[in-house]
């Protein structure tokens, strides 16, 4: 996660996507500017590219580093993911679950209809996961009514992404 000088989002987004590693990159509301996804081969090759590279760029002033456990992840398969760029509403959500309780979790979330993927993470926040719907309003109502109501649940933080809807 990114913060960086305001205004300068789309020149970092820009300089994100020549990174090999960085798989993702996108735009969200809160407490960050860019959420990031990158993968590397090893700890020790992801280490150099965060410092290296992403934390070298210019305007960037502060990065808050998540690591995923790959054992510990699902990803639901998505057709016409232009279509879902345009028409939906996305979202990240950490949280923050009981010790323990990170595979329940991530079990619990695959069962969640808007939910399209999770990690379980090795930080504060326990696990991640994407939530999609047509209106941030029923994202926020996916995150009230069903993702703090499994139990486990101690906290949420919810970064939405900036739409890419046509303008």
């Amino acid at each position: 996660m990114i913060t960086c000088d305001s205004g300068s989002e789309d020149f970092v987004l820009s300089s994100l996507k020549s990174i090999e590693s960085v798989k993702l990159a996108t735009g969200v509301f809160g407490t960050y500017d860019i959420l990031s996804k990158l993968e590397a081969t090893s700890e020790d090759t992801l280490r150099d590219v965060i410092t290296k590279k992403v934390r070298k760029l210019p305007r960037i002033r502060a990065t808050y580093t998540l690591i995923a456990d790959n054992k510990g992840s699902f990803s639901k398969k998505i057709k016409g993911k232009d279509v879902l760029d345009t028409y939906m509403s996305q979202a990240y959500v950490l949280l923050d679950c009981e010790k323990g309780k990170e595979i329940d979790t991530m079990n619990n979330l695959q069962k969640i209809a808007e939910v399209l993927d999770v990690d379980i993470l090795f930080t504060t926040h326990q696990v991640i996961c994407n939530v999609i719907a047509p209106t941030y309003n029923e994202i926020s109502d996916v995150v009230t009514k069903k993702i703090r109501k499994l139990p486990g649940i101690k906290g949420t933080t919810t970064l939405n992404v900036i739409s890419n809807k046509p303008r």
